[in-house]
Protein backbone atom coordinates (compact mmCIF):
# COMPACT_ATOMS: atom_id res chain seq x y z
CA UNK A 1 0.00 0.00 0.00
CA UNK A 2 1.27 3.45 -0.93
CA UNK A 3 -0.17 6.89 -0.16
CA UNK A 4 -0.61 9.19 -3.14
CA UNK A 5 -0.79 12.86 -2.17
CA UNK A 6 -2.86 14.33 -5.01
CA UNK A 7 -2.06 18.03 -5.25
CA UNK A 8 -4.53 20.30 -7.01
CA UNK A 9 -4.67 23.98 -6.01
CA UNK A 10 -2.45 23.56 -2.92
CA UNK A 11 1.10 23.68 -4.33
CA UNK A 12 3.18 24.17 -1.17
CA UNK A 13 4.88 22.27 1.65
CA UNK A 14 4.55 24.79 4.52
CA UNK A 15 1.22 24.60 6.35
CA UNK A 16 0.36 21.64 4.14
CA UNK A 17 -2.17 19.39 5.91
CA UNK A 18 -2.07 16.90 3.03
CA UNK A 19 1.54 16.03 3.82
CA UNK A 20 0.85 15.88 7.55
CA UNK A 21 -2.04 13.47 6.96
CA UNK A 22 0.08 11.36 4.62
CA UNK A 23 2.86 11.17 7.23
CA UNK A 24 0.37 10.05 9.87
CA UNK A 25 -0.82 7.19 7.66
CA UNK A 26 2.64 5.64 7.77
CA UNK A 27 2.81 4.27 4.22
CA UNK A 28 5.34 5.26 1.50
CA UNK A 29 4.34 8.60 -0.01
CA UNK A 30 4.10 9.60 -3.67
CA UNK A 31 3.28 13.26 -4.43
CA UNK A 32 1.26 13.66 -7.62
CA UNK A 33 0.03 16.58 -9.72
CA UNK A 34 -2.42 15.77 -12.51
CA UNK A 35 -3.16 18.45 -15.08
CA UNK A 36 -6.73 17.50 -16.04
CA UNK A 37 -6.75 16.66 -19.73
CA UNK A 38 -10.04 18.51 -20.26
CA UNK A 39 -8.34 21.78 -19.29
CA UNK A 40 -6.55 21.69 -22.66
CA UNK A 41 -9.69 21.51 -24.81
CA UNK A 42 -12.50 24.06 -25.25
CA UNK A 43 -15.38 23.78 -22.81
CA UNK A 44 -19.07 24.68 -23.28
CA UNK A 45 -18.25 28.38 -23.68
CA UNK A 46 -15.61 27.68 -26.34
CA UNK A 47 -12.54 28.35 -24.16
CA UNK A 48 -9.95 26.03 -22.68
CA UNK A 49 -8.42 26.79 -19.27
CA UNK A 50 -4.75 27.40 -20.07
CA UNK A 51 -3.77 30.77 -21.47
CA UNK A 52 -0.07 31.57 -21.84
CA UNK A 53 0.53 33.57 -18.61
CA UNK A 54 -1.47 31.06 -16.57
CA UNK A 55 0.51 28.16 -18.06
CA UNK A 56 3.81 29.90 -17.26
CA UNK A 57 2.74 30.61 -13.69
CA UNK A 58 1.63 27.01 -13.11
CA UNK A 59 4.90 25.74 -14.59
CA UNK A 60 6.82 27.88 -12.07
CA UNK A 61 4.62 26.68 -9.21
CA UNK A 62 5.26 23.05 -10.05
CA UNK A 63 9.02 23.55 -10.43
CA UNK A 64 9.15 25.21 -7.02
CA UNK A 65 7.01 22.49 -5.43
CA UNK A 66 9.24 19.80 -6.90
CA UNK A 67 12.34 21.35 -5.30
CA UNK A 68 10.60 21.69 -1.93
CA UNK A 69 9.46 18.06 -2.01
CA UNK A 70 12.96 16.88 -2.90
CA UNK A 71 14.13 18.37 0.39
CA UNK A 72 11.62 16.05 2.08
CA UNK A 73 12.92 13.04 0.17
CA UNK A 74 10.04 12.96 -2.31
CA UNK A 75 9.83 13.12 -6.10
CA UNK A 76 6.86 14.92 -7.61
CA UNK A 77 5.08 13.06 -10.42
CA UNK A 78 3.36 15.35 -12.94
CA UNK A 79 1.16 14.07 -15.76
CA UNK A 80 -1.60 15.25 -18.08
CA UNK A 81 -4.50 12.83 -17.75
CA UNK A 82 -7.93 12.17 -16.36
CA UNK A 83 -7.24 12.01 -12.59
CA UNK A 84 -9.84 9.30 -12.06
CA UNK A 85 -8.58 7.07 -14.87
CA UNK A 86 -4.96 7.55 -13.88
CA UNK A 87 -5.42 6.79 -10.18
CA UNK A 88 -7.70 3.85 -10.86
CA UNK A 89 -5.13 2.37 -13.25
CA UNK A 90 -2.38 2.71 -10.65
CA UNK A 91 -4.61 1.18 -8.01
CA UNK A 92 -5.15 -1.86 -10.21
CA UNK A 93 -1.36 -2.30 -10.48
CA UNK A 94 -0.56 -1.60 -6.84
CA UNK A 95 -3.03 -0.84 -4.04
CA UNK A 96 -2.96 2.78 -2.99
CA UNK A 97 -4.83 5.31 -0.90
CA UNK A 98 -5.26 8.96 -1.85
CA UNK A 99 -4.86 12.07 0.26
CA UNK A 100 -6.24 15.21 -1.34
CA UNK A 101 -7.92 18.50 -0.52
CA UNK A 102 -11.64 18.90 -0.03
CA UNK A 103 -13.35 19.66 -3.32
CA UNK A 104 -13.79 23.30 -4.31
CA UNK A 105 -16.10 22.70 -7.27
CA UNK A 106 -18.60 20.05 -8.44
CA UNK A 107 -16.25 18.48 -10.99
CA UNK A 108 -13.69 17.85 -8.25
CA UNK A 109 -16.33 16.41 -5.94
CA UNK A 110 -17.48 14.15 -8.77
CA UNK A 111 -13.90 12.93 -9.37
CA UNK A 112 -13.45 12.08 -5.69
CA UNK A 113 -16.79 10.28 -5.61
CA UNK A 114 -15.82 8.30 -8.73
CA UNK A 115 -12.56 7.18 -7.12
CA UNK A 116 -14.42 5.95 -4.06
CA UNK A 117 -16.94 4.15 -6.27
CA UNK A 118 -14.02 2.29 -7.85
CA UNK A 119 -12.82 1.08 -4.49
CA UNK A 120 -10.10 3.59 -3.67
CA UNK A 121 -9.78 5.05 -0.18
CA UNK A 122 -9.71 8.85 -0.42
CA UNK A 123 -8.83 11.00 2.58
CA UNK A 124 -10.19 14.52 2.05
CA UNK A 125 -8.37 17.19 4.04
CA UNK A 126 -9.34 20.83 4.51
CA UNK A 127 -6.58 22.98 3.03
CA UNK A 128 -8.27 25.78 1.08
CA UNK A 129 -10.41 27.72 3.55
CA UNK A 130 -10.13 29.65 6.79
CA UNK A 131 -13.07 27.82 8.36
CA UNK A 132 -13.14 24.12 9.01
CA UNK A 133 -16.11 22.20 7.63
CA UNK A 134 -16.71 20.74 11.09
CA UNK A 135 -16.95 24.13 12.83
CA UNK A 136 -19.00 26.47 10.64
CA UNK A 137 -20.48 29.42 12.57
CA UNK A 138 -23.90 29.41 10.88
CA UNK A 139 -26.71 27.03 11.63
CA UNK A 140 -28.82 25.49 8.90
CA UNK A 141 -29.24 27.67 5.81
CA UNK A 142 -26.15 29.25 4.29
CA UNK A 143 -26.18 33.07 4.73
CA UNK A 144 -27.81 34.70 1.71
CA UNK A 145 -25.52 37.74 1.71
CA UNK A 146 -21.89 38.44 2.44
CA UNK A 147 -22.83 40.88 5.21
CA UNK A 148 -24.70 38.19 7.11
CA UNK A 149 -21.89 35.73 6.53
CA UNK A 150 -19.24 38.19 7.76
CA UNK A 151 -21.18 39.12 10.89
CA UNK A 152 -21.69 35.48 11.84
CA UNK A 153 -18.02 34.68 11.29
CA UNK A 154 -16.76 37.72 13.20
CA UNK A 155 -19.12 37.00 16.12
CA UNK A 156 -17.83 33.44 16.32
CA UNK A 157 -16.44 32.90 19.82
CA UNK A 158 -12.71 32.37 20.09
CA UNK A 159 -10.12 32.35 17.28
CA UNK A 160 -11.87 30.79 14.29
CA UNK A 161 -8.72 30.46 12.17
CA UNK A 162 -6.31 27.73 13.25
CA UNK A 163 -2.63 28.60 13.35
CA UNK A 164 -0.57 27.37 10.38
CA UNK A 165 1.30 24.10 10.70
CA UNK A 166 5.03 23.82 10.04
CA UNK A 167 6.76 21.79 7.38
CA UNK A 168 6.42 18.02 7.90
CA UNK A 169 9.56 15.98 8.54
CA UNK A 170 11.28 14.05 5.78
CA UNK A 171 8.79 11.55 4.45
CA UNK A 172 11.17 8.97 2.97
CA UNK A 173 13.10 8.20 -0.16
CA UNK A 174 11.83 9.20 -3.59
CA UNK A 175 9.30 6.70 -4.85
CA UNK A 176 7.38 6.81 -8.12
CA UNK A 177 4.54 4.52 -9.15
CA UNK A 178 4.39 3.15 -12.68
CA UNK A 179 3.08 5.77 -15.11
CA UNK A 180 0.91 4.31 -17.87
CA UNK A 181 2.59 4.20 -21.27
CA UNK A 182 1.75 7.18 -23.45
CA UNK A 183 0.92 9.48 -20.55
CA UNK A 184 2.02 13.04 -21.27
CA UNK A 185 4.15 15.03 -18.89
CA UNK A 186 2.92 18.41 -17.69
CA UNK A 187 6.09 20.40 -18.42
CA UNK A 188 6.10 20.08 -22.23
CA UNK A 189 2.36 20.83 -22.42
CA UNK A 190 2.75 24.02 -20.39
CA UNK A 191 5.89 25.01 -22.30
CA UNK A 192 3.99 24.73 -25.56
CA UNK A 193 1.15 26.81 -24.14
CA UNK A 194 3.43 29.66 -23.11
CA UNK A 195 5.58 29.57 -26.26
CA UNK A 196 6.31 33.11 -27.46
CA UNK A 197 5.06 34.70 -24.22
CA UNK A 198 7.38 36.76 -22.04
CA UNK A 199 6.72 38.29 -18.64
CA UNK A 200 6.41 42.08 -18.75
CA UNK A 201 9.57 43.93 -17.83
CA UNK A 202 8.01 46.06 -15.08
CA UNK A 203 8.80 44.95 -11.53
CA UNK A 204 5.17 44.86 -10.50
CA UNK A 205 4.39 42.41 -13.29
CA UNK A 206 7.24 40.09 -12.35
CA UNK A 207 5.87 37.92 -9.60
CA UNK A 208 6.76 34.35 -10.56
CA UNK A 209 4.79 31.36 -9.39
CA UNK A 210 5.76 29.17 -6.49
CA UNK A 211 5.80 29.05 -2.71
CA UNK A 212 9.22 30.66 -2.26
CA UNK A 213 8.30 33.71 -4.32
CA UNK A 214 4.95 34.01 -2.54
CA UNK A 215 6.53 33.85 0.92
CA UNK A 216 9.07 36.51 -0.03
CA UNK A 217 6.37 38.80 -1.40
CA UNK A 218 4.20 38.38 1.69
CA UNK A 219 7.16 39.42 3.85
CA UNK A 220 7.88 42.42 1.63
CA UNK A 221 4.26 43.52 1.35
CA UNK A 222 3.48 43.36 5.06
CA UNK A 223 6.75 44.02 6.87
CA UNK A 224 9.56 45.30 4.65
CA UNK A 225 7.73 47.84 2.46
CA UNK A 226 4.60 47.88 4.65
CA UNK A 227 2.36 48.42 1.64
CA UNK A 228 -0.56 47.17 3.70
CA UNK A 229 -0.50 50.51 5.54
CA UNK A 230 -2.36 52.08 2.59
CA UNK A 231 -4.28 49.05 1.28
CA UNK A 232 -7.84 50.34 1.68
CA UNK A 233 -6.90 53.66 0.10
CA UNK A 234 -5.00 52.30 -2.90
CA UNK A 235 -6.58 48.92 -3.64
CA UNK A 236 -8.61 50.33 -6.55
CA UNK A 237 -5.60 51.76 -8.34
CA UNK A 238 -4.68 50.29 -11.67
CA UNK A 239 -0.90 50.25 -11.92
CA UNK A 240 2.09 50.10 -9.59
CA UNK A 241 3.92 47.67 -7.29
CA UNK A 242 2.22 47.88 -3.93
CA UNK A 243 -1.21 49.37 -4.56
CA UNK A 244 -2.78 45.93 -4.01
CA UNK A 245 -1.68 42.86 -2.09
CA UNK A 246 -1.09 40.78 -5.25
CA UNK A 247 -1.52 37.67 -3.09
CA UNK A 248 -4.42 36.31 -5.13
CA UNK A 249 -2.34 34.09 -7.44
CA UNK A 250 -0.51 32.52 -4.51
CA UNK A 251 -3.88 31.87 -2.89
CA UNK A 252 -5.44 30.51 -6.07
CA UNK A 253 -2.73 27.88 -6.54
CA UNK A 254 -2.20 27.29 -2.82
CA UNK A 255 1.39 28.53 -2.81
CA UNK A 256 0.31 30.15 0.45
CA UNK A 257 -2.55 28.97 2.61
CA UNK A 258 -5.23 31.50 3.44
CA UNK A 259 -4.59 31.00 7.15
CA UNK A 260 -0.89 31.79 6.62
CA UNK A 261 -1.89 35.16 5.22
CA UNK A 262 -4.52 35.71 7.90
CA UNK A 263 -2.09 35.11 10.74
CA UNK A 264 0.62 37.16 9.02
CA UNK A 265 -1.80 40.11 9.02
CA UNK A 266 -2.50 39.53 12.71
CA UNK A 267 1.25 39.54 13.34
CA UNK A 268 1.52 42.84 11.46
CA UNK A 269 -1.25 44.26 13.63
CA UNK A 270 0.56 43.15 16.78
CA UNK A 271 3.70 44.98 15.67
CA UNK A 272 2.24 48.13 14.11
CA UNK A 273 -1.33 48.28 15.37
CA UNK A 274 -4.60 47.31 13.71
CA UNK A 275 -6.30 49.85 11.46
CA UNK A 276 -8.82 50.07 8.64
CA UNK A 277 -6.21 49.00 6.07
CA UNK A 278 -5.18 45.77 7.78
CA UNK A 279 -8.81 45.00 8.60
CA UNK A 280 -9.82 45.56 4.98
CA UNK A 281 -7.34 42.99 3.72
CA UNK A 282 -8.80 40.44 6.15
CA UNK A 283 -12.23 41.63 4.99
CA UNK A 284 -11.29 40.67 1.43
CA UNK A 285 -10.14 37.25 2.62
CA UNK A 286 -13.60 36.79 4.13
CA UNK A 287 -15.12 37.62 0.72
CA UNK A 288 -13.04 34.79 -0.72
CA UNK A 289 -14.21 32.55 2.10
CA UNK A 290 -17.85 33.46 1.41
CA UNK A 291 -17.60 32.50 -2.24
CA UNK A 292 -15.87 29.21 -1.43
CA UNK A 293 -18.59 28.08 0.98
CA UNK A 294 -21.29 29.37 -1.36
CA UNK A 295 -19.95 27.20 -4.18
CA UNK A 296 -19.88 24.18 -1.91
CA UNK A 297 -23.46 24.94 -0.88
CA UNK A 298 -24.95 25.59 -4.32
CA UNK A 299 -22.78 23.41 -6.58
CA UNK A 300 -23.65 23.24 -10.27
CA UNK A 301 -26.32 25.92 -9.85
CA UNK A 302 -23.49 28.45 -9.61
CA UNK A 303 -22.57 27.75 -13.24
CA UNK A 304 -26.09 28.01 -14.70
CA UNK A 305 -27.10 31.17 -16.57
CA UNK A 306 -29.62 32.24 -13.93
CA UNK A 307 -27.20 31.25 -11.17
CA UNK A 308 -28.55 31.55 -7.63
CA UNK A 309 -31.49 33.73 -8.56
CA UNK A 310 -35.11 32.74 -9.04
CA UNK A 311 -35.38 34.89 -12.16
CA UNK A 312 -36.74 33.37 -15.36
CA UNK A 313 -34.36 34.22 -18.20
CA UNK A 314 -32.76 32.70 -21.27
CA UNK A 315 -29.11 33.22 -22.23
CA UNK A 316 -28.64 35.85 -24.96
CA UNK A 317 -28.20 34.40 -28.43
CA UNK A 318 -24.69 34.54 -29.89
CA UNK A 319 -25.88 35.87 -33.26
CA UNK A 320 -23.68 37.61 -35.83
CA UNK A 321 -23.75 40.94 -33.99
CA UNK A 322 -22.93 39.29 -30.67
CA UNK A 323 -20.17 37.30 -32.38
CA UNK A 324 -18.55 40.51 -33.65
CA UNK A 325 -18.69 42.00 -30.18
CA UNK A 326 -17.27 38.85 -28.63
CA UNK A 327 -14.40 38.74 -31.13
CA UNK A 328 -13.62 42.39 -30.38
CA UNK A 329 -13.48 41.53 -26.69
CA UNK A 330 -11.20 38.54 -27.29
CA UNK A 331 -8.75 40.61 -29.33
CA UNK A 332 -8.91 43.70 -27.06
CA UNK A 333 -10.19 45.81 -29.96
CA UNK A 334 -13.54 47.03 -28.63
CA UNK A 335 -12.60 50.62 -29.47
CA UNK A 336 -13.24 51.76 -25.89
CA UNK A 337 -9.78 52.64 -24.55
CA UNK A 338 -10.29 51.80 -20.88
CA UNK A 339 -11.83 48.44 -21.76
CA UNK A 340 -9.09 47.58 -24.24
CA UNK A 341 -6.35 48.64 -21.81
CA UNK A 342 -7.65 46.20 -19.19
CA UNK A 343 -8.05 43.43 -21.75
CA UNK A 344 -4.52 43.97 -23.04
CA UNK A 345 -3.16 43.79 -19.51
CA UNK A 346 -5.05 40.53 -18.95
CA UNK A 347 -3.75 38.96 -22.17
CA UNK A 348 -0.17 40.11 -21.56
CA UNK A 349 0.19 39.39 -17.85
CA UNK A 350 -2.65 37.12 -16.73
CA UNK A 351 -3.64 39.78 -14.23
CA UNK A 352 -5.96 42.77 -14.05
CA UNK A 353 -6.87 44.96 -11.08
CA UNK A 354 -9.93 44.46 -8.92
CA UNK A 355 -11.48 47.63 -10.33
CA UNK A 356 -10.64 46.56 -13.86
CA UNK A 357 -12.34 43.20 -13.37
CA UNK A 358 -15.55 44.83 -12.20
CA UNK A 359 -15.59 47.22 -15.16
CA UNK A 360 -14.84 44.45 -17.67
CA UNK A 361 -17.56 42.21 -16.27
CA UNK A 362 -20.08 45.05 -16.27
CA UNK A 363 -19.19 46.02 -19.84
CA UNK A 364 -19.52 42.51 -21.24
CA UNK A 365 -22.87 41.88 -19.55
CA UNK A 366 -24.58 45.26 -19.29
CA UNK A 367 -23.21 47.01 -22.41
CA UNK A 368 -22.29 44.26 -24.89
CA UNK A 369 -25.29 42.15 -23.83
CA UNK A 370 -23.34 38.88 -23.81
CA UNK A 371 -23.75 35.79 -21.66
CA UNK A 372 -21.84 36.40 -18.42
CA UNK A 373 -20.50 32.85 -18.54
CA UNK A 374 -18.46 33.73 -21.65
CA UNK A 375 -16.62 36.31 -19.57
CA UNK A 376 -16.23 34.00 -16.59
CA UNK A 377 -14.68 31.30 -18.78
CA UNK A 378 -12.46 33.92 -20.50
CA UNK A 379 -11.14 34.98 -17.11
CA UNK A 380 -10.68 31.34 -16.15
CA UNK A 381 -8.48 30.81 -19.18
CA UNK A 382 -6.26 33.83 -18.74
CA UNK A 383 -6.09 34.82 -15.05
CA UNK A 384 -3.02 33.51 -13.25
CA UNK A 385 -5.02 33.96 -10.04
CA UNK A 386 -8.17 32.26 -11.24
CA UNK A 387 -10.17 30.97 -8.27
CA UNK A 388 -13.25 29.07 -9.39
CA UNK A 389 -15.44 30.20 -6.49
CA UNK A 390 -14.49 33.87 -6.49
CA UNK A 391 -14.41 34.24 -10.27
CA UNK A 392 -17.77 32.67 -11.05
CA UNK A 393 -19.35 34.16 -7.93
CA UNK A 394 -18.30 37.69 -8.84
CA UNK A 395 -19.38 37.37 -12.47
CA UNK A 396 -22.81 36.11 -11.40
CA UNK A 397 -23.07 39.03 -8.98
CA UNK A 398 -22.34 41.60 -11.71
CA UNK A 399 -24.79 39.88 -14.05
CA UNK A 400 -27.56 39.93 -11.44
CA UNK A 401 -27.66 36.17 -10.87
CA UNK A 402 -25.51 35.86 -7.76
CA UNK A 403 -25.81 36.78 -4.10
CA UNK A 404 -27.84 39.95 -3.42
CA UNK A 405 -27.02 41.36 -6.85
CA UNK A 406 -30.02 43.71 -7.01
CA UNK A 407 -30.57 42.98 -10.67
CA UNK A 408 -26.94 43.40 -11.65
CA UNK A 409 -24.35 46.16 -11.48
CA UNK A 410 -23.19 48.55 -14.19
CA UNK A 411 -19.91 50.45 -13.96
CA UNK A 412 -19.41 53.31 -16.41
CA UNK A 413 -16.13 52.67 -18.29
CA UNK A 414 -15.46 56.39 -18.66
CA UNK A 415 -16.27 57.40 -15.11
CA UNK A 416 -14.24 54.54 -13.66
CA UNK A 417 -11.26 55.39 -15.86
CA UNK A 418 -11.42 59.11 -15.13
CA UNK A 419 -11.55 58.44 -11.40
CA UNK A 420 -8.93 55.72 -11.06
CA UNK A 421 -6.38 56.74 -13.73
CA UNK A 422 -6.06 60.49 -13.04
CA UNK A 423 -2.95 61.04 -15.15
CA UNK A 424 -3.85 58.42 -17.80
CA UNK A 425 -0.59 56.57 -17.11
CA UNK A 426 -2.40 53.22 -17.17
CA UNK A 427 -4.12 54.00 -20.45
CA UNK A 428 -0.95 55.26 -22.15
CA UNK A 429 1.02 52.23 -20.95
CA UNK A 430 -1.32 49.69 -22.51
CA UNK A 431 -2.45 51.80 -25.48
CA UNK A 432 0.72 53.56 -26.66
CA UNK A 433 -1.03 54.49 -29.92
CA UNK A 434 -3.04 57.01 -27.88
CA UNK A 435 -0.06 58.47 -26.02
CA UNK A 436 -0.06 61.58 -28.25
CA UNK A 437 -3.60 62.49 -27.22
CA UNK A 438 -4.59 64.55 -24.21
CA UNK A 439 -6.58 62.90 -21.45
CA UNK A 440 -9.71 64.75 -22.64
CA UNK A 441 -9.17 63.47 -26.18
CA UNK A 442 -8.75 59.91 -24.85
CA UNK A 443 -12.09 60.34 -23.13
CA UNK A 444 -13.71 61.30 -26.42
CA UNK A 445 -12.25 58.18 -28.04
CA UNK A 446 -14.79 56.23 -26.00
CA UNK A 447 -17.55 57.99 -27.96
CA UNK A 448 -16.05 58.74 -31.37
CA UNK A 449 -17.79 57.75 -34.57
CA UNK A 450 -16.14 55.84 -37.40
CA UNK A 451 -14.99 58.97 -39.23
CA UNK A 452 -13.50 60.68 -36.17
CA UNK A 453 -9.82 60.36 -35.31
CA UNK A 454 -9.41 58.48 -38.58
CA UNK A 455 -5.67 59.08 -38.40
CA UNK A 456 -5.40 56.89 -35.29
CA UNK A 457 -4.41 53.25 -35.63
CA UNK A 458 -7.22 52.45 -33.24
CA UNK A 459 -10.69 51.02 -33.95
CA UNK A 460 -14.04 52.73 -33.54
CA UNK A 461 -16.14 51.62 -30.56
CA UNK A 462 -18.17 48.45 -31.12
CA UNK A 463 -21.08 50.09 -29.27
CA UNK A 464 -22.23 53.58 -28.36
CA UNK A 465 -22.04 54.40 -24.69
CA UNK A 466 -24.96 56.33 -23.20
CA UNK A 467 -24.59 60.12 -23.08
CA UNK A 468 -24.61 59.97 -19.28
CA UNK A 469 -21.17 58.36 -19.47
CA UNK A 470 -19.75 61.63 -20.77
CA UNK A 471 -20.20 63.12 -17.30
CA UNK A 472 -17.02 61.99 -15.59
CA UNK A 473 -16.44 64.54 -12.83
Amino acid sequence: MITVVWFRQDLRVHDQPLLHRAAALGAPVVPLYVLPAHWTVPGPEGEDRLGAPKSAFLEECLADLSLSLEALGLALVTVVASPVTLLDDWHQREPLQVVTAEADAPEEAQAIASLRARGLTVHEVGSRTLLAATALPWQGTFPATFSRFRRQVERHSGPFVDRPEGTPPALGSALAPPVPAGTKGVAPVLAQRRAGWQRCDKDYFSLPGGEQSARQWLQRYLFDARHIAHYKQTRNQLIGEGYSSRLSAALAWGCLSVRQIWHAILEYEQHYGANSHSYWLRFELLWREFFHWSLREHGVQSFCFTGLSDRQAEPPCLDSLAQRRWLAWQSATTGLPFIDANLRELLATGYVSNRGRQVLASFLVQDLGLDWRLGARWFERHLVDHDVASNWGNWAYIAGYGHDARGGRRFSPTREWWRHDPDASYLYYWLPELAGLSRAACLECHFRSVDQYHELAYPAPVISLPDSDRVVS
